[in-house]
């Protein structure tokens, strides 16, 4: 399968900035999807700098709760090249052009390539420990 559909999510008591927030997505890993996709490294200097990144999800902000939207990833277990490739993610401001913070209960994870549907949950709490 060669993208998960990654449900919304919400974010209570949010404390920052109410626009101009994104969640960024990197990849961990050199890879390639299923579908062929090549996906490179991301380049970033230490874990809260901002580099390059894969993905960029613009999220909203209404009564004190980050909306972070359905996002879609190309699974990495089933990767033919490296199927230990992960993705990390982190909330970044525009206004500021600073990382608020980690995204995650994990520095990193996986995307297994079933089902074709999953949530920020069920990817967090399915990895193996660190």
């Amino acid at each position: 399968m060669p993208l998960i559909t990654i449900a919304a999510t919400n974010l209570n008591d949010w404390q920052g900035n109410t626009s101009g927030i994104f969640l960024l997505i990197y990849t961990n890993d050199d890879f390639t999807a299923q579908s062929g996709a090549i996906h490179p490294k991301s380049v970033r200097e230490n874990p809260l700098s901002l580099g390059t990144f894969f993905h960029s999800v613009p999220c909203t902000v209404a009564s004190g709760v980050l909306q972070i939207p359905q996002v879609q990833l190309d699974s990495t277990e089933d990767s033919p090249d490296n199927p230990g490739a992960t993705y990390s993610a982190a909330i970044w401001d525009s206004a500021s052009g600073k990382t608020v913070q980690s995204f995650g209960t994990k520095p990193s994870f996986t995307v297994p390539a079933a089902p074709a549907s999953t949530s920020w949950s069920t990817i967090f709490t399915g990895e193996a420990e660190e």
